[in-house]
């Protein structure tokens, strides 16, 4: 299991949640679930980001994702 703070994934800089999965589709789940509940504003503007801003920020999440320890 790994674990990041919300602010971390690109969240706003003072949420400090921590967020758990072990897999980084989990985890951008979590963070997704996360963002709609706490953030939502937040979340409205990345469902209107161009859908290759969005793919360029899960690739580069996911190379994040491989280099945070296990839990």
């Amino acid at each position: 299991m790994k674990q990041i703070l919300c602010s971390n994934m690109g969240g706003p800089a003072d949420c400090k949640v921590v967020l758990m999965a072990p897999t980084a589709e989990g985890m951008i789940d979590t963070g997704w679930k996360h963002l709609q509940e706490a953030h939502p504003e937040q979340a409205k503007n990345i469902m209107n980001n161009p859908k290759d801003v969005n793919d360029k920020w899960m690739s580069e999440f996911k190379v994040k994702f491989d280099s945070l320890e296990d839990e």
